[in-house]
């Protein structure tokens, strides 16, 4: 094996979410099939949204961590684009100031912007 080449949401509107994302979080949109999505950030692994088949259920309990220079900033436009805010800018005590935001079009995924402090 060599690394992970992309990281799949199974999600019940992958077009709404791939557009969500996009608007919240800045991606680039590279594909939009409806049933089928992919999205990149900036040095970042593709992230790929699909419809569940039959019988498959949807994503839960996801946290995508996505790290980024201004927490503050990344927060901000997020949630000027509709993002839920689930927690404000924050330094944790582990080191990290973290700031996360949810999606009505991608229930059950968590967006959290950190950073290393210091």
């Amino acid at each position: 094996m060599t690394g992970i080449r992309a990281l799949t949401l199974v999600l019940d509107d992958p077009s709404a979410a791939a557009t969500a994302l996009r608007d919240a979080a800045g991606w680039t949109l590279d594909a939009d099939y409806g049933s089928f999505a992919s999205l990149t950030a900036p040095n970042s692994i593709p992230l790929w949204l699909n419809a569940p088949a039959d019988g498959e259920t949807t994503a839960q309990g996801i946290v995508l961590h996505m790290e980024c220079t201004d927490v503050d900033a990344a927060f901000e436009h997020a949630v000027s684009r509709g993002a839920i805010a689930v927690r404000e800018p924050t330094d944790m005590d582990f080191g990290e100031r973290s700031a996360c935001v949810r999606l009505d079009a991608a229930p059950g995924v968590t967006i959290d912007f950190s950073r290393p402090l210091g």
